[in-house]
């Protein structure tokens, strides 16, 4: 399970969303490309702005017969 939080900015709420699987193998992936600023990671949005991203990881009970299993096992990226 990957919980990712979204500070947002004046344009966009802060947000908080919730990946399982080999969705959260997969965004937990994507998210180690965003560049790290002041001990967070940031991405600009369509409107210019800062937004602060802060995570947390929980490694899930998979089975071998779960669909994406194979993303979601072995080492997570980060903790």
């Amino acid at each position: 399970m990957l919980k990712l939080i979204d500070s947002g900015c004046g344009q966009h709420s802060p947000q908080q969303i919730t990946f399982t699987g080999a969705a959260a193998a997969l965004v937990a992936r994507l998210i180690l490309n965003l560049p790290p600023t002041n001990g967070s990671l940031t991405y600009i949005c369509e409107h210019g702005h800062t937004h602060r991203l802060t995570f947390y990881q929980r490694e899930e009970k998979m089975t071998s017969s779960s669909p994406g299993s194979e993303l979601a096992t072995g080492n997570p990226p980060f903790h």
